[in-house]
């Protein structure tokens, strides 16, 4: 009974032989389809909208999250970073006036100067 296994397993690994030597088997996997890539959504903080910001501010947001973003939450430009922040409650200096102090979380929108408050 043995032998009548060994013999047909014999035979049929004589057949693989010249099927795989002739490059029917295929060599690698077929390549797969490639899944369609989305851009991630970002969301604009919400201390831009309405701002007045300078040009370095507005060039970081246009870069981060597009033209459309920066036109819906009326962001205006400015060629200095003389302006208002942390909505019109301080005022985007280069050192702060005596009674003043800077407001860190605010003095992203002042660019080069720093958010200056009462």
């Amino acid at each position: 009974m043995m032998e009548k296994k060994t013999g047909y397993c014999l035979f049929f690994l004589l057949l693989l032989v010249p099927y795989t030597v002739l490059g029917a088997v295929p060599k690698s996997a077929p390549p797969k389809p490639k899944k369609e890539e989305r851009a991630a959504f970002l969301v604009l903080p919400a201390v831009y909208y309405g701002a007045t910001v300078s040009v370095a501010v507005w060039d970081y947001i246009l870069l981060t999250f597009a033209v459309t973003a920066a036109a819906a939450a009326t962001i205006t430009v400015v060629n200095s970073d003389n302006h208002s922040c942390r909505g019109n409650s301080g005022w985007c200096r280069p050192t702060c006036n005596p009674g003043e102090f800077i407001d860190h979380n605010y003095s992203d929108v002042c660019g080069n100067y720093h958010c200056c408050r009462y």
